[in-house]
This record gives C-alpha cells, structure tokens and sequence, in this order.
C-alpha cells in the first residue's frame, strides 16, 4: 500500500503513544484538512547507511501512529475528548440516532476522520445516563482502513485466520442485539474484529440461542476477512 505525504505529516505532527494518559484541549472549531500532493514517504537517500537508518525510524513511527492496541486505534483512544481537527485528515462532524441496551434513543454526534482513498475512521461520544447529557469523551471507535494494524499485524482487512494463528487465545461471537460477529482476544483490551454477516455458514437457530454466542472457526467459510475493526468501552 502507498503511503502519501499526508501521513507523514500526520506522523511528525500527531504521533501519539495509546499508554499515554495525558489528554489535550482541543479546538471547538470543525475544521477540514487540506492535502499535500501525492508523494512517497520513504524516499530514497543516498546517504548510505545513515538513509537507510532513517528509512526504518520512519517505518516504526508509521506503524506506532496507526497501530491498533487496548482501547485505541493510533491518536484515538477510548475516554479520551474527541478531537474535532486531525492533521492528515479530513473531518466530518455527524449526529445520529442510538439505541442503547435499556431501548432507549438517543441523538448523539461523533466525527469521521478520512485517510484520503486509505480509508476512514468514526469515533463516536458518549451518552452519560446519571446526567442524560451527551459528553465529548470518546465511547466508541469503527476503523475502517488497514493502515491500522495491531503489534502482530493484523488489520481490519486480514482474515480470520490470520487472527487466530496471531493470537491464540481468541474467541469469536455473534452478539445479538447488535447482529454483529466479532472476534477478540485478551490481549487486546477492548478491541473486536468485525466479521462480514455473509461468511456465517453455521445454523442461524444457534445465533438465537442467546444475547451472546460463542462460535467457532469452522463456522465461517475459509478465508473469511473481517470489514472493520471496533473499539469500545
């Protein structure tokens, strides 16, 4: 996959570590990012080793600023004030409808942040039901782009398979409320992997069985990839 300037810039100017605690205050401004021209990030350097060096600090800053790790995908992390500008992104602010477990609704907003033809990400806020006030803080997050990746590799687009030989310890559920199957595993807190609804070929009288069903692999047709990757609290 190419990887143009824009995130390079996203890079330099809003790498975040997700063990970080600190929080920052952020514009109330909407705002749209403009977009450099299209260029490779790792250009070539006739430096030598000292090039080659550099190619591979960059490399690992790429990856810390999109990887996918407990309740966080690169600069969004759950509970944290949800950022109304990105630079490298285009954002979007919305609203929309949700049903909570209790069936009542509620109108709350959120902001998509667009990676240009590399995907997009939807961080969503919270519904605080002591106060009945929509907060700021971040509840959910849907990645939808394989610029993130999880420390083993695993993106949004890889396969089942893939997962369960990266983490052994997962498991996989249908969740019925949401009509979602999704895979997790501890190792990454909070993290599902969204199975596409077409891949189940196990009896749909099982997923009526309960609230939450536990599934196996060979309940899904081989080579079955996951559509997005979602974080929740």
């Amino acid at each position: 996959m190419d990887i143009n300037i824009r995130s390079f810039l996203f890079v330099i100017a809003t790498l975040v570590n997700c063990s970080a605690n600190d929080k920052e205050t952020v514009s109330a401004t909407t705002a749209t990012i403009s977009h450099e021209d299209s260029a490779p990030i790792f250009a070539e350097n006739e430096g030598g080793e000292g090039g080659a060096v550099v190619v591979e600090q960059n490399e690992v800053a790429v990856a810390e600023a999109y990887l996918i790790a407990d309740s966080c995908a690169g600069p969004f992390r759950i509970d944290a004030v949800i950022p109304k500008k990105m630079e490298g992104f285009d954002v979007t602010k919305f609203q929309e409808e949700k049903i909570f477990p209790t069936g009542e609704t509620r109108e709350i907003f959120g902001y998509i942040y667009e990676i240009g033809n590399e995907g997009w990400v939807k961080v969503t806020s919270t519904y605080d039901a002591t106060t009945d006030c929509i907060t700021d803080k971040t509840s959910e997050i849907f990645v939808f782009s394989d610029l993130f990746i999880t420390a083993k590799g695993i993106g949004a687009m890889s396969s089942i398979e893939e997962y369960v030989a990266a983490y052994p310890d997962f498991r996989i559920r249908y969740i019925r409320n949401e009509g979602l199957f999704v895979v997790e595993a501890k190792h990454l807190k909070n993290v599902q992997f969204i199975i596409d609804n077409e891949y189940y070929r196990g009896d749909d009288a099982t997923l009526a069985s309960g609230e939450s069903v536990e599934l196996q692999v060979s309940d899904f047709r081989k080579e079955s990839h996951f559509t997005a990757i979602r974080i929740i609290k």
